[in-house]
Parts: structure tokens; C-alpha cells; sequence
């Protein structure tokens, strides 16, 4: 679907009557300035800008071959005479090296790349010759195959192995006369061609064979003979092997057609090109492929002019898509098509009079931007396709445009359609809104005389009265407004309507590129090749041209620009493509290695390799993806059917409907509230129907009768009901379309009951209809609103009703019903509404056996009703609801319902249901508070045995919850002695460490101040026991309190001093062990770990040495148990020294001691103040200050360590995190990340003192 472009022809001067061109390569990605002609007899270095004159680097006579060489930087020169030169490319001076053929040189032809050389000498032998001209082979050009590699020919399709009928035997005997025309070969042209592959591996040489004609033969790049052509009469002199491989091409000539012959390299033909001319009046002089094999170019000449013919292949069909003429007063001497990397589609004409045209071509489609419509060039015949409409795959079409002559490039504005032909003729077709129908009436217009000798590249409506093209010339461009209509007194010699130059205006470049911005036809844009400029042009009022600014600047120049609007709000950019497929929008980079692009609606469409992608036009967002086949390039896509036309590599076409696209059209018409065609459009691409309502939530709740109105179809509504779920669908799988910023919702809406809301909305309105005609379609959605909300009995009762009325609907709806809900489920519903009609009703419709459920049934109806019910529920699990109809059914199963509690643990539902009833619900309590004392929960159970009345058990339990002053209370309702029971409670409580609330109880019930005081001193209390001695008379401070003081706070001294040795000690193990990994790097730190230990590190990473790969890991323990597992962590972080885990049980001892040492702050603090309280004792104040001064440097030797013990790769920061990943990573880091991961998470961040102002200044 692809059509050549003229993007620029510019003509220099080079040297006359040349015969050959050379290109230098690219160096550095800087195209040389600097070409090679080669003449008859000379060779000329030729500048391509500026007014040099060409300079003659070498004189030969005869020259018959010539190559520029890269590695050498010498041209190779080839004589008639046998001799081959080197010359150097500036000087012109002659190497050394060099060979010499005696016997004369017909032709030479270089490998592509340019390490083998062919010569084909005079007497017509074959010569291959290494890069430095060392002989690797020599074979006569009449050489047969070796027997076994001659053609087999069994006679399939021949008239010998036919069928005669009654014609006999004879007939088969019978020589056919040869069908080709018979030339002597002294008439044939005599001239040897060679062709090589692209890779260099094989060559041809087309020659004249004594015994077969015209013929070629295949070589290798060792020289030997591989393959002869088949016998094929009339093939002419010319030969191109197609750069890709699979075709030797060569003109042939038949009685009924001309064609191009395509063998293979075996030599048998494939298939063929048929020209549209006949070789015998045209006959081809030049064959030649574009270096990347797209573009066949053939040369031909006639008496009259000389043409140039450019062929491409698609879909196995081939088109003519360029002719070039040339008029034999100047006419061509050779065509060349480009090597260098990037320009493989620019062609070299050189003239006879020196004349040089580069033309530089690039594919593009031929869009109609506003609809569907693609053409294609195919020689006289312009093939139209809208693709909004139908799918034609290539070379098929819609509709054909015949024209009398070739068609170079058309054009489309709104409804015209203008084309261009070879011979500069000008046809314009109006109406074209439709391909279908009677032809359109076209008018004719001929070239001016200006016009006829330009040749116009770029042609592009501009406007519906003017065409825009370039031409270039030198180094410049002219910009070109042409007149559409032609006035009546624009006419040539000949009296027919010309169109002419309007205005034109003259920029410094070659312009490669224009487009048309799309508000403003007023203005376009062109692209020049040197500087990579993108300039504005507009047009004046007075019909002139002006530059008016440089609209972006790129580093490199584009091959394909094109002007986008954005149409929302009516905004426009500039998108690019460069030719090292680099995609660009108003000079920001959108992606690489891009094959293709077409902007639709709001969004810019383009393609890679093998993934088509979707780019925001308004902020250049990448909204969608999707996989394609490789090599699929985009051909249209229609916006209005939400459709992108792709064309394969092979040619085919593939139409597909991207998701984006179809949200696109569906929330337009969801904007303008036409629900009916875009649920249509969803049905039919498969999208999910909550789209409808998250689109726009509030437009959708405000206009829910506009809804029910469209929607026609019941069905439809029932889908959309059924598929409703409880998610925004804007914000998750639909979100390249929406923005989560902009979504808004009504006041009493929550996405997590959006089917609840929107099922309870649409039921309402619903409900409420009372037309026959909506009443009757709405039965269905109200049963599906009602299965959605779960209320099931309701439409259970709806399809009931309508049964007393309409028996068949009533089926037909339960029916329905069926189809959403399992039969077994309704009938559950139905039993649940205590009505037998309604059971037996759907009953009928379940596979249930009749006399299963009919006893059932009867047995249930025999009960009293409240009985019946209570059986109901309880068959149905409805336990709550069954105990509130068995409270109904009185004294009589009070032992039923107790049981019916406790089986079902309803408690709570039993108290409420028999609270008038006072002794059941004493019995209830008790039930509740054996449960309770079952689980463990005792508080709760003793306020139940008191409320039941059983106020010794309520005792215990409140004994066993050491809530004394329950206990206390129980004991005093029970009358048991107080201070016996408080006694009771005092050991408990020290147990549980609740010293001060052990002491409270003595002190209320025992008068023993000697019991007091010993509470106090075992509970360390020792400031409260100072206080009640200092209040009572006797010397116990003296002789209890300060003997137990003091040894306390000895013993907490030396604890201390213990604390603080044995964090150094841990501490500088961790630091010893981590100084030992650090020398040891990755080798031998795993060499002490247990494979047994190996199963806490993670399966999913390799961390430990190959030694250990010969150990099957599931031999070894798996620990799947987690009691088992715990075990052997207790295990591995033991703090035995020589653990292979030793560093991680460090970090998880260190953390649990400074963790303790943090909480004896206020230990410190208050046996502190009581020392200083004990101001008799002499030894108190130096204890006190020795105490504060051990815990204050214990609390500074751990601030000064933490961080020293817990360093940032234990906790994992993010800055070593990125070395756990990527192609480098650090294994070493990968590694200690594992062994942390042993620790707790907890613990591997270091512990917060929260220090509290403990000190006492007194003592500092």
C-alpha cells in the first residue's frame, strides 16, 4: 500500500558523456562531497557543492571497470587493453600494485564486499582474483557441469507424456517446432555483464553461448561453477542480481509479451514481471536493484525519449510506481543507485551533456487523512480503497482510476483528488466522497512552458484553488504555489488549459518534506536536508510567499513530517521521523527504532519492530500497547470506526480495533448520552459493560431514565446489570483513557457498593414504571437488579405474583431466575418463605425426586406454625431466626432451646430472645458462662455465673483473674471471712509482680506492720517503705530497710558492671567477625557452613560455591514443620562460638541486652533517691553516686555503639538495594542481604533508649 515520493530531484553539473559513477562512503556519518565520473577514457573528481570545476585524477584509454575502494582509499581502474591500476583518489598517482591481462579485460566487476574481484577476459574466460590481485581461479565462460549437476528433465507438462486420444502414438512423436524466434547469435549484442549477490557469495555473468544463445551462469567467490540457466530463448544482454538473493533478473522478450525474468540461483526460472511495453521497440539498456533490494529501476530507450521505470513488489504482485522521461535531444547516459547507508533510495541519472539528477525517493501512503480512502500507484491505474468501509486486500481495490499515461503522485483535498502524471499533466477528480457509483468527471491541465521542464517533488493540496511542490536546483529550493483552476487565457500553443507557477519563493536547502497545517491553510511547513530546519511559510494576502519563523530545530534531518491538531481543543504540533527511525514531537524525543506512524483523533499511532503503541497527542503520554507481527507497518486508521489498517511484511493486510480507539468513540457517545449505540459498540469489541457507568458517574446517576429509555432491548439491560462490579473501571483496566484526577463522583456514591447503588437505582426506576409496553421489559432487569443485590426472595415473591395472573410468563420468568441462581439455592429461598405454593412452584423446576421433598413437606405442615418455622430455619442454617420462632413456642421446649444454644453457641441471640423469661435466662447464663471459662475468657464468665446465680463459681473465676477486688466483693455477698481471702490473694499477687497491690491488701487487712514491710522489701518498694517507717515509731529503717538498701544496690552495681562486659564482649566479637568477612571477601566465607544449615538461606537465589551443586537439596532436611523449624533457628543463632551464623545471633543478643539495659532506668532512678534517703547510713551516698556513675557510662558505651553495630547494608537502604539487582550485582552484598534476612525485621534496625532524665544532680 506503499507509494513512491519525490522528496527532492536536485540537478548539478558534472562531467559529459560519462559511463560510470562513483560514490565515496560515508566517514564518520558525513556524506563525502566528493563523486567520481569515469568517461571513455578519464576519470573526474567531481564536487558536489560549490563551483569547482571537475578534475581529471586519471587518463586510460579503454576503460571497461572501475571501483572505489574503500580500505584501500584507491579507485581500481580496469583497460580494454588488460591493464588494472590503482589510483589514488587525490593525487592521482598510480600504485604499485596492479595486475595485467594479456589477452585484454571485457569486464570487471567488484564483490560487495570488495575482497574478491571478477574479470572476464577477451577470450572469454573467467578470472577471480583476491583484493591484492592473487588468482584464486580461471574457467573458460563455455565450461559444461560436471554430469550430475546437469539438468533432469522427466517431460512433466510436455506433449510427449499427453494424451491423443484417437490422434495415435504419432502424434506423441511428433517435434514441436520452437515457439521462440530463432536468431543467429552473430546478430545478438555480444556484451558480458556481471552481477553479484548482496553477500558477496556468488555472482553471475550474462554472456552469448555458441550453442544455447543468451544465456548466464553462476559462480562462486571461490570461482567455481555452481549452476547454468534452464534454456530460455530471447533473454537479453542486461543482468541484475537482487542484493537479498533470491533473483537473477534479465529482460526476455515473448511473441505475446515482454517481461523481466526472475531466476533463481540454480538457474531455473521463478517468475516473471511483465513490462507495459514490448522490448522489441523499447528495449532495456540498464537493470538495476536499490541497494536494499526494495526498487527494481529498468532504462530503456526509443527513437523519441528515453524512460526510467522504478517497480516494487507487494503481496506477490508488482507495481509500477515512478517513469522518468527523457527526451533523446539530452539524453541519459547511466543510472545509479546510492550504496551509502541511509540513502539507498536516492538515484544518479547522469546526461550525455553532463547533467547530473540525484532523485531521492521514500515510501509513503497516501492517505485521506478525514476518511479511509488509500491509493495506490500501479503504472496508468490509480487503486482506491476506503478502508472505513471494506478490507481489500492488495493488489485487489475498491475502485480503479484508468488514466492514459504513467501516474508519478497524486494528491486529496476535502472531495478532489488530483494526479500527476511522467508526462507532467495535471488530472483533477471531483467528487471523490464516494469510491462507489459512476466514475467522476475529471478535468484536464497541461504544463505551462515554465512547468514542463521542472520536475515538481512534495506535490500537496494546499488549499481547494492551489497545489504546493519543490524544486530543487543547486543547492536551493524553490517553493512552488500552482493554480488549480486555470483561467480561460492560460492556454498552450495547442489551445488547452495550463496550470502555472502563482507564486513561488526561494529557500537556502533541499526541502525533503512539507505538510499542510491542518486549521490554517494559510500556512505549511518544510523540512530541509542540511540543517535539519523546520520552517513556517505562510500566505499573504497578496498571494506571496514569506518564511515567517523556524518552527524546530533537529539535530538530524527528517525523512516525514506531518501536522497534527488536537481536537479538543483545537491545538497543533509538528510530529517527525528521522531516517534513523527516531520519532519526534515538536523536537521531543517519542521513541526509537520506530518502522511507522498515523495520528488518529487525539492520539499519534506508531509501530516497532513488533509492537504497535498509542501516544497522547495533548501531553505525549504513552496510553496503550500492543504486540503485532514483526515487521507489520501501519497503512490508515480510521478514527470514526475506531479501526487501524496494518500491512504485513509479505503485503497482506490486517485490520484491527485498538481498545483506546474504541474507548475514544464510546465515551463520545456516552458524553452525548447515546447509550443505545455505545453499548452496541461494546457488545461488538468486547468491552466490559461498567464503562457505561464509570465513564462519567455523575452524568450516568442524572440521567438514569435516559438510560432505561435507550436501552431497548431487555437482554441488553439484563447484561449490563449482570456484569456490574465493584470497581472503577476508569481507574484500572481502562485507564489509558481516563484521569483519575478528573474522575468525580455523586456525594452518596462508594466505588465499593457501586453495585449496590447502581442495582437499587435502576430497580427503583424500574419499579416505578407504569406504561404496559416498559413494565413488560423491565421484568427481567428488576429480577437480575434483585439476584445482584441478593434478594432473592424478593423476586421470588415478583415471579409469584405474576403466576396468580400468568401462569406461562410466571415459567418463563423463573426460567430466567434459573439461569442466574442454582435451583438448589431457590429452593432454599422459596422454603424460606414458610409459603408451600411457592415451594412446590420451583419444586417442579429442580431435579429433586417428589418423594423426597412431598413427605418433607407434609411432615412441616403438620406442626404448629411457630414450630414449623423453627424447623424451617434450622433446616436452612438460619440458627438466629430459628431460635426466635422456638422462644415463641413456650415452657415446653425450654430443653430444647438450651440445647439448640449450646450445639450453635447462641448465647447472646438466647439471652435477648428469653430475657422475659427470668429463670431460662439464669439457665442461659450459666450455659454462657460454662462456655466462656471453656475458652479461657474468666473474667467474662465470672459476671456471668453471678448474674445466673451461681456466685461461688463466679468467685473462682474471679480468683483465677486475681481481680481482687471482685474477689472481694463475691466473698463479701457470700459472707466468707475478708481478711482470709485477702491473705489468700497476697503470694499470687507478688508472683505476678503487682507487689504494690499485694501490699494495699496487707495493709487493709492485716495490722502486721512487720508483714507490711516485707512486702514492700521483697517488691524492692523501698522509697514506700521508708515513707510508712518515717511514720511509724522504731528503728525499722535502721535495722531492716537500710541491710536490704544496701545490698540491693550492690547487687545492682555489679549487675550493671556484668551488663556492660558482656555488651564489649559482644560487641567486639561482631566487630572481629565482621574483619574476618571483609579479608576474606566471597572465598572461603561460606566454607564453614553446614548443607544442612543451607535451607534457611532463600531457594531463589545461588549464593554459596558450585562445591555444594552435587548435593541434592532435597535430601537434606526440609523443616517443614514450623515447631521443628523454630528448633533449628534456636540452632543456628546460637552464641556458641564458631556458628557459621554467629554475626546474626550477635546482632540478635545485642539488640535484646540494650533493649533491657533501656528499661532499667527507672530501676536506677528510684533505688538511687532511696539511697540518698538513708542520709544516717554512711555508705549510702558513695553507693548511690557508684550506682549512677556504672549506668551512665553502661547507657554511653551503647549510644556510642549503636551505630557501630547496626550499620546501613544491615538495614538495606535503597542505595545498596540497586546492587542486588541488574546486570551487575553485587554478590557479595546479594550475600549478606541473604544472611540478614535471618534476623528479625525488628531487630535490624538498632533500638530506641528513650532516654528519660534519670540523674540525680547531687550525685553527679
Amino acid at each position: 500500500m506503499r507509494n513512491l515520493k519525490l522528496r527532492y530531484c536536485k540537478e548539478l553539473d558534472a562531467v559529459a558523456h560519462p559511463r560510470q559513477l562513483l560514490l565515496q562512503p560515508e566517514l564518520n556519518g558525513d556524506t563525502a562531497d566528493t563523486a567520481f565520473v569515469v568517461s571513455d577514457d578519464k576519470i573526474y573528481a567531481v564536487q558536489e557543492s560549490g563551483n569547482v570545476r571537475p578534475k581529471v585524477i586519471a587518463d586510460l584509454p579503454d576503460i571497461v571497470g572501475v571501483e572505489f575502494l574503500q580500505l584501500d582509499n584507491a579507485i581500481c581502474v580496469a583497460s580494454g587493453a588488460g591493464e588494472v591500476l590503482l589510483v589514488d583518489p587525490q593525487t592521482g598517482a598510480t600504485k604499485a600494485e596492479g595486475t595485467y591481462c594479456d589477452v585484454g579485460i571485457e569486464c570487471m566487476s567488484w564483490s560487495p564486499n570488495q575482497e574478491v574481484v571478477a574479470f572476464v577476459t577477451r577470450t572469454h574466460n573467467v578470472v577471480l582474483m583476491t583484493s591484492t590481485f592473487d588468482v584464486i581461479a580461471e574457467e573458460p565462460l563455455d565450461a559444461e557441469l560436471a554430469p550430475d549437476q546437469q539438468f533432469v528433465n522427466v517431460g512433466w507438462g510436455k506433449k510427449e507424456t499427453q494424451f491423443h486420444g484417437t490422434e495415435g502414438k504419432q502424434a506423441a512423436r511428433q517435434t514441436a517446432g520452437d515457439s521462440t524466434d530463432n536468431q543467429n547469435n552473430e546478430d545478438l549484442n555480444q556484451d558480458v555483464n556481471i552481477s553479484w549477490r548482496g553477500d558477496g557469495a556468488f555472482f553471475v555473468v550474462s554472456f552469448v553461448s555458441a550453442q544455447l544463445g543468451r544465456t548466464f551462469k553462476v559462480y562462486d567467490s571461490e570461482g567455481k561453477l555452481h549452476h547454468t540457466a534452464e534454456k530460455s530463448a530471447n533473454l537479453k544482454e542486461v543482468v541484475a542480481w537482487r542484493p537479498a538473493g533470491n533473483w537473477i533478473a534479465l529482460p526476455q522478450r515473448f511473441p505475446n509479451k515482454s517481461t523481466i525474468a526472475l531466476f533463481e540461483k540454480n538457474g531455473l526460472r521463478h517468475r516473471e514481471l511483465v513490462l507495459p511495453f514490448d522490448l522489441q521497440e523499447e528495449p532495456v539498456v540498464q537493470l538495476r536493484w536499490s541497494e536494499d533490494s526494495d526498487i527494481l529501476a529498468i532504462r530503456t530507450t526509443t527513437k523519441e525519449e528515453q524512460r526510467v521505470y522504478l517497480y516494487t513488489i507487494g503481496n506477490y504482485h508488482w507495481y509500477l510506481k515512478q517513469v522518468l522521461i527523457f527526451d533523446q535531444a539530452d539524453p541519459m547516459a547511466l543510472l545509479h543507485w546510492d550504496t551509502r547507508i541511509g540513502a539507498e533510495h536516492t538515484l544518479h541519472i547522469l546526461k550525455e551533456s553532463g547533467k547530473r539528477l540525484i532523485y531521492s525517493w521514500a515510501f509513503a501512503v497516501d492517505r485521506y487523512e478525514r476518511s479511509g480512502v488509500v491509493g495506490v500507484i500501479d503504472g496508468k491505474r490509480l487503486l482506491l480503497t476506503d478502508f472505513a468501509r471494506a478490507v481489500v486486500p492488495p493488489p485487489m481495490c475498491q475502485k480503479v482510476l484508468q488514466l492514459d499515461n504513467y501516474i508519478n503522485a497524486f494528491t486529496w483535498y476535502e472531495t478532489s483528488l488530483c494526479v500527476y502524471t511522467c508526462d507532467r499533466r495535471m488530472y483533477s477528480y471531483e467528487p471523490m466522497q464516494q469510491l462507489g457509483g459512476q466514475e467522476p468527471q475529471s478535468s484536464l491541465l497541461m504544463p505551462d512552458e515554465e512547468l514542463c521542464r521542472l520536475t515538481l517533488a512534495n506535490l500537496t493540496y494546499f488549499s481547494c484553488d492551489y497545489l504546493l511542490a519543490t524544486h530543487s536546483s543547486g543547492g536551493s529550493t524553490r517553493l512552488l504555489l500552482l493554480n488549480k483552476e486555470a483561467d480561460e487565457d492560460e492556454v498552450n500553443d495547442q489551445g488547452e488549459l495550463c496550470y502555472r507557477v502563482q507564486t513561488s519563493l526561494r529557500i537556502n536547502g533541499l526541502v525533503n518534506a512539507v505538510t499542510i497545517g491542518a486549521n490554517a491553510m494559510d500556512q505549511f511547513y518544510v523540512q530541509t536536508v542540511n540543517n535539519g530546519h523546520t520552517y513556517e511559510v505562510s500566505l499573504k494576502t497578496d498571494n506571496t510567499l514569506k518564511v515567517e519563523r523556524a518552527h524546530v530545530q533537529l539535530s538530524q534531518p527528517a525523512d516525514q513530517i506531518e501536522w497534527f491538531t488536537i481536537i479538543s481543543d483545537s491545538t497543533g504540533g509538528l510530529i517527525t521521523l528521522r531516517n534513523k527511525q527516531l520519532l519526534h514531537m515538536d523536537g521531543h524525543r517519542i521513541a526509537e527504532d520506530v518502522t511507522s506512524f498515523c495520528v488518529v483523533g487525539n492520539y499519534l499511532a506508531y509501530t516497532q519492530l513488533n509492537a504497535l503503541h498509542f501516544v497522547r497527542l495533548r501531553d505525549r503520554r504513552q496510553v496503550a500497547s500492543r504486540n503485532i507481527e514483526r515487521g507489520g507497518k501501519l497503512v490508515t486508521a480510521v478514527a470514526s470506526e475506531a479501526r487501524v489498517v496494518l500491512q504485513l511484511p509479505r503485503g497482506n493486510l490486517e485490520a484491527i480495533c485498538p481498545r483506546v480507539l474504541v474507548l475514544e468513540l464510546v465515551g463520545a457517545l456516552l458524553g452525548r448520552k447515546q447509550y443505545q449505540a455505545a453499548m452496541q459498540m461494546l457488545r461488538k469489541q468486547r468491552i466490559n459493560l461498567n464503562i457505561i457507568c464509570d465513564h462519567n458517574v455523575e452524568q450516568f446517576v442524572a440521567n438514569i431514565d435516559v438510560f432505561l429509555r435507550e436501552i431497548k432491548q431487555s437482554q441488553w439491560l439484563c447484561l449490563f446489570l449482570s456484569e456490574l462490579q465493584n470497581e472503577d473501571f476508569a481507574k484500572g483496566m481502562y485507564s489509558s483513557n481516563y484521569e483519575a484526577a478528573k474522575q468525580t463522583y455523586p456525594s452518596d456514591y462508594r466505588v465499593e457498593e457501586k453495585v449496590e447503588y447502581v442495582c437499587r437505582l435502576l430497580g427503583q426506576r424500574m419499579e416505578q414504571a407504569t406504561r404496559p409496553e416498559d413494565v413488560e421489559r423491565f421484568r427481567l432487569p428488576v429480577i437480575t437488579a434483585y439476584v445482584k443485590l441478593g434478594r432473592l426472595e424478593q423476586a421470588l415473591q415478583l415471579i409469584w405474583r405474576e403466576k396468580q395472573t400468568d401462569a406461562a410468563l410466571a415459567d418463563q420468568l423463573l426460567k430466567y431466575l434459573l439461569y442466574l441462581v442454582d435451583v438448589n439455592d431457590l429452593y432454599n429461598v422459596a422454603l424460606g418463605t414458610y409459603d408451600f405454593g411457592l415451594v412446590l412452584f420451583v419444586a417442579q423446576k429442580s431435579q429433586k425426586d417428589p418423594k423426597e421433598f412431598l413427605p418433607y413437606l407434609n411432615e412441616l405442615k403438620a406442626l404448629p406454625t411457630e414450630y414449623r418455622k423453627f424447623r424451617i430455619d434450622d433446616h436452612l442454617k438460619k440458627y438466629a431466626s430459628a431460635l426466635s420462632h422456638l422462644a415463641a413456642c413456650g415452657e415446653e421446649h425450654y430443653e430444647e432451646a438450651l440445647e439448640f444454644i449450646r450445639k450453635h453457641g447462641l448465647y447472646t441471640a438466647g439471652l435477648a430472645c428469653y430475657r422475659d423469661h427470668i429463670e431460662f435466662h439464669k439457665s442461659i447464663c450459666v450455659a454462657y458462662a460454662d462456655h466462656l471459662r471453656a475458652n479461657a475468657k474468666l473474667d467474662n464468665a465470672s459476671l456471668m455465673y453471678e448474674r445466673g446465680g451461681q456466685l461461688q463459681q463466679a468467685l473462682l473465676s474471679a480468683k483465677h483473674t486475681l481481680d481482687w477486688q471482685r474477689v472481694l466483693v463475691l466473698a463479701k455477698k457470700l459472707g466468707e471471712p475478708l481478711d482470709q481471702v485477702a491473705q489468700s490473694l497476697v503470694g499470687p499477687l507478688q508472683q505476678q509482680g503487682r507487689h504494690m497491690e499485694a501490699y494495699e491488701l496487707v495493709k487493709e487487712h492485716s495490722k502486721d506492720r512487720e508483714r507490711q514491710l516485707e512486702v514492700l522489701l521483697e517488691g524492692h518498694l523501698y522509697s514506700r517503705a521508708i515513707y510508712e517507717a518515717g511514720l511509724e515509731e522504731g528503728d525499722a529503717l535502721a535495722e531492716k530497710i537500710a541491710p536490704a538498701l544496701l545490698a540491693y544496690g550492690a547487687q545492682l552495681q555489679n549487675s550493671l558492671h556484668a551488663d556492660l562486659q558482656l555488651f564489649l564482649e559482644y560487641k567486639q566479637r561482631l566487630l572481629d567477625i565482621r574483619q574476618r568477612q571483609a579479608n576474606n571477601g566471597d572465598g572461603d566465607n561460606d566454607a564453614d557452613v553446614d548443607l544442612e544449615e543451607v535451607d534457611l538461606l532463600s531457594d531463589t537465589t545461588s549464593l554459596h560455591s558450585s562445591r555444594y551443586s552435587g548435593t541434592s537439596r532435597g535430601t537434606g532436611k526440609t523443616f517443614r514443620s514450623s515447631k521443628n523449624r523454630r528448633k533449628h533457628e534456636r540452632k543456628l543463632l546460637s552464641l556458641k562460638p564458631g556458628n557459621p551464623f554467629e554475626d546474626i545471633a550477635l546482632i540478635d543478643a545485642l539488640h535484646n541486652h540494650v533493649t533491657k539495659i533501656a528499661q532499667q532506668q527507672l530501676s536506677v532512678r528510684d533505688t538511687c533517691k532511696a539511697l540518698l534517703l538513708l542520709a544516717s547510713a554512711a555508705d549510702a551516698d558513695p553507693l548511690a553516686a557508684a550506682l549512677q556513675r556504672e549506668f551512665k557510662t553502661l547507657l554511653q558505651a551503647v549510644e556510642a555503639a549503636l551505630d557501630e553495630i547496626w550499620t546501613p547494608e544491615l538495614v538495606g537502604s535503597g542505595s545498596m538495594a540497586q546492587h542486588l539487582t541488574g546486570p551487575n550485582v553485587d554478590y557479595l552484598a546479594l550475600q549478606k542481604e541473604q544472611r540478614y534476612a535471618l534476623i528479625s525485621p525488628l531487630k535490624r534496625f538498632k533500638p530506641q533508649l528513650n532516654l528519660m532524665d534519670w540523674q540525680h544532680e547531687i550525685l553527679q
